[in-house]
């Protein structure tokens, strides 16, 4: 392949070539092999972590998570003010059978309140845009039934009007058709019949940053100069 052909082929491989999918498998804490842990969290609540001590009384912070070169920054808030976020373990995990993630704010701590529930909200904040294709709930008692029928939570992306979406009972996942773009997710007790959860799973893909356009758009720029160039030249 000539140096011309090489460097149109990346060119359309790089405007063309689609991100892949990331999970973000919050669920996975209890088992140890496999875990999916933060890059901080203070250990509290049995095998639970959180984003501060709650055991000392001080409901703040943030867990990070790091995977395929995405940040993800949960924080959590009680009535819009500041509260713990904890990563709820279950022993021997499985995919139905399971927590996530969820906020603290009841001081002394209450080991009942860490999921999300009655004025609480979740926020899983990227550290670029992303779009949100799929997410994973659970309900009390680590599954995927226990949701009173029709129960909802709220569901906001980047500052937007909050969504009141079903719970997916016995199903455990929500699909979305279109794909959800931001940088800021935020997942809240809410909707038209709230009920409490665990935030299970994100799957998010990287939006491209302009900049990765704008060098494609250049490579392909660089090639059509080149074979005018040869053009003129024979």
């Amino acid at each position: 392949m000539s140096a011309v052909k090489f460097l149109a082929a990346a060119a359309i491989a790089a405007c063309a070539m689609p991100a892949s999918a990331i999970d973000f498998d919050f669920y996975k804490l209890g088992r140890i092999s496999g875990d999916f842990l933060p890059s901080d969290g203070v250990a509290c609540t049995g095998g639970d972590l959180c984003s501060s001590n709650v055991m000392g009384g001080t409901f703040d912070g943030d867990l990070s998570y790091t995977n395929g070169g995405l940040i993800a920054t949960a924080t959590g808030t009680y009535q819009g003010n500041a509260a713990a976020v904890v990563q709820d373990h279950e022993p021997n995990w499985t995919l139905n059978t399971s927590a996530g993630l969820g906020v603290y704010h009841i001081k002394p701590v209450d080991n009942s309140d860490d999921n999300v529930t009655t004025g609480e909200a979740l926020t899983i904040t990227f550290n670029q845009q992303v779009s949100l294709s799929s997410i994973a709930l659970r309900a009390e008692g680590h599954n995927i039934i226990n949701w009173d029928t029709n129960a909802t939570f709220a569901l906001r992306v980047d500052g937007s009007v909050p969504n009141s979406m079903l719970l997916p009972t016995n199903v455990g996942y929500l699909n979305f058709a279109t794909a959800l773009t931001g940088t800021s997710f935020t997942f809240a007790y809410g909707g038209k019949l709230p009920d409490q959860f665990y935030l299970a799973s994100m799957s998010v893909t990287p939006v491209p940053e302009p900049d990765a356009y704008g060098m494609a758009l250049a490579g392909m720029g660089v090639v059509g100069f080149m074979l005018r160039r040869r053009k003129q030249q024979a």
